[in-house]
């Protein structure tokens, strides 16, 4: 049964939908078939089974869920940024930009709801704290049409592009009547200018789109949306790329720049930007968060200015740093890989000189297993350093055990390497060196993947990905969604055929294949000319 409200599904009455009883096995991705639903509606359910001895169970608790914004209608806000980008075809990229807004509570809130999306990633803050406990938000997409030029590889863009917002209710965050938020931008893969090797992929300066929502117990409403009456600056954060890592100047922090009355006079008013052509689509994709906090061995001071600390197994993330030092002490740390080679990967702090400082990065993550630490002037020991496992966060909901302990560490080996490929809800080939999502690889790691995690969701994001990023004219499938350049060959093409059947063979899911079979059908088209 599916209500509009508790008090009817006490009642037993599903004004939206009441499927009576359905003779099926299906237990889960059991898809809706009621009343169309309209953006903002909340909608309660509960559920009734039957066995194979047809004994009815009781009624389960009720449980809800909120529409999004469906229409592009239902946004207000402006898309906003920090500077227009003078130099569009140059990999210089600038210091991420801090944004904030005051605003004034006129009455007693019954609820207040964020809808929120910053390319490539954003941080959100109200009254100083952050909202979420995701990082590297949102997911990637294809976000934007995009100039692409200089490709190791032919790619006629005939795609689809659409952003992902994330959806919060805030009301608990809302204790007084003066308030503030704050939100710092990151490149992420909107602006990602460190990898140039397979020409300028990158699509534009960091841009953001914020619309609070806010119900007063009085049946009132309200709206605070982005729009140029925002304000920006620049902060410590002076650099941040996902291949090559972030360099942090703690001297140059702003303060409480995330708190209200906080003195803003010198900073500037946002500028309005040019929207993506990505339509806005809520992400239902699970969100990259810290899994598990880490202590590595501390390996001792090689060196008069290097430290180093190991792990038992390579994970992708970063490290969070604890120490204290004279302002303007570097610290420089090195991500080394397995086999060696740190790929590029560092991050670099720049102390402030105020007792214990505490630090870790945010648009950004790297593979490694062994790290080394650059510093002169600062001492560290094993306390100094903790390392943050960052990944799509996919509940292990499969096991496997054998009496043969070199097969179960192959497999502890896998479902590590795996976990390290998920981030963004894609699967990429390595989480390091190309971080891209190739639809080859992918596709002879779906069953495994399947069998370990809770994979709908994620690869029901990627599955879009993949559509988006083909061809719509031709039926060519890129060999990498969202589109990042990279070679392969038919069976790159062909997951698209593979992975939606495999997908509807493990979950029993019909929607998957409706949604998909045309450009199935396409691809096996193409493959023909």
């Amino acid at each position: 049964l599916v209500a509009s409200s508790i008090s009817l599904l006490a009642k037993n009455i599903g004004d939206y939908w009441d499927s009576h009883i359905v003779n099926s096995s299906n237990s889960t991705q059991v898809i809706y078939q009621g009343k169309p639903l309209s953006s903002r509606r909340k909608i309660y359910w509960k559920v009734m089974v039957w066995d194979e001895k047809n004994v009815r169970s009781e009624w389960s608790s009720v449980a809800s869920w909120t529409m999004g914004l469906l229409n592009a209608e239902d946004w207000k806000a402006k898309w906003i940024g920090a500077l227009i980008d003078p130099h569009p075809d140059s990999a210089i990229t600038y210091p991420a930009p801090y944004f904030r807004k005051d605003f004034t509570m006129k009455k007693k809130i019954k609820q207040a709801v964020v809808y929120v999306s910053g390319l490539g990633f954003y941080e959100l803050f109200l009254n100083g704290k952050k909202i979420g406990d995701q990082v590297l938000a949102p997911a990637v997409s294809n976000y934007d049409k995009r100039s692409l030029k200089n490709l190791l590889y032919p790619y006629d863009d005939q795609s689809t592009q659409r952003v992902y917002y994330n959806t919060f209710d805030v009301t608990s965050n809302i204790i007084s009547k003066d308030n503030a938020i704050g939100i710092i931008l990151g490149n992420g893969w909107y602006n990602q200018r460190d990898r140039t090797v397979e020409g300028r992929m990158w699509y534009d300066v960091p841009k953001l789109i914020f619309q609070m929502e806010i119900t007063y117990t009085d049946g009132t409403s309200e709206l605070i949306v982005s729009d140029n009456r925002w304000k920006t600056n620049n902060g410590p954060l002076l650099k941040d790329g996902i291949f090559t890592g972030e360099l942090y100047d703690a001297r140059s922090e702003l303060g409480a720049w995330n708190k209200p009355g906080y003195n803003d006079s010198e900073w500037t008013y946002a500028l309005l930007a040019k929207p993506p052509t990505g339509s806005l689509n809520s992400q239902t994709a699970p969100f990259d968060k810290v899994v598990r906090v880490l202590t590595p061995v501390f390996d001792g001071r090689m060196k008069d200015s290097v430290y180093q600390y190991h792990l038992n197994m390579t994970v992708a993330g970063w490290a969070a740093l604890r120490v204290k030092g004279k302002a303007g002490s570097k610290i420089k740390i090195r991500y080394i890989s397995e086999e060696g080679d740190d790929y590029g990967q560092f991050d670099e702090y720049i102390l402030k000189g105020d007792g214990i400082e505490n630090w870790e990065p945010k648009f950004t993550w790297h593979a490694f297993r062994k790290i080394e630490i650059y510093s002169k002037d600062v001492i560290l020991d094993s306390q100094s350093v903790q390392v943050k496992d960052v990944h799509t966060d996919v509940a292990l909901n499969g096991s496997f055990e054998c009496s043969n302990p070199f097969l179960n560490k192959i497999n502890t080996a896998y479902l590590s390497t795996q976990k390290a490929n998920f981030h963004g809800s894609i699967s990429s080939d390595c989480p390091h060196r190309e971080r891209l999502g190739y639809t080859g690889d992918g596709q002879v790691a779906m069953e495994s993947a399947m069998f370990s995690f809770d994979m709908p969701r994620f690869y029901n994001k990627w599955l879009i990905d993949i559509d988006d990023a083909r061809n719509h004219k031709t039926g060519f499938v890129t060999h990498t969604a969202p589109f990042g350049g990279g070679g392969g060959g038919p069976a790159w093409g062909s997951a698209y055929v593979i992975m939606p059947w495999l997908y509807f063979t493990y979950y029993n899911d019909t929607t998957i294949l409706k949604r998909h079979y045309e450009g199935m059908k396409h691809w096996v088209a193409y493959l023909t000319t």
